[in-house]
């Protein structure tokens, strides 16, 4: 997220705007102690010597992987 540099003076439209971006960036974060959703995105994880592999669920809920 990029915040524009703040203006000289108190603008209260440029706070309320800049409020409104952090807020809504701030919903995209995952959060402890909260389920993890993932809906389009991939779930990537790295193994010890780096190899990267794409975790996959299928409609049976069977987990696979696949290097990526």
């Amino acid at each position: 997220m990029r915040l524009r540099n703040p203006g000289a003076a108190y603008d209260r439209q440029a706070e309320a705007e800049r409020n409104g971006q952090i807020e809504r960036a701030d919903r995209e974060n995952y959060k402890r102690g909260r389920d993890i959703e993932v809906g389009v995105g991939r779930v990537i994880l790295t193994s010890p010597n780096g190899t990267r592999y794409s975790v996959e669920v299928d409609n049976a809920g069977t987990l696979s992987t696949t290097a990526v």
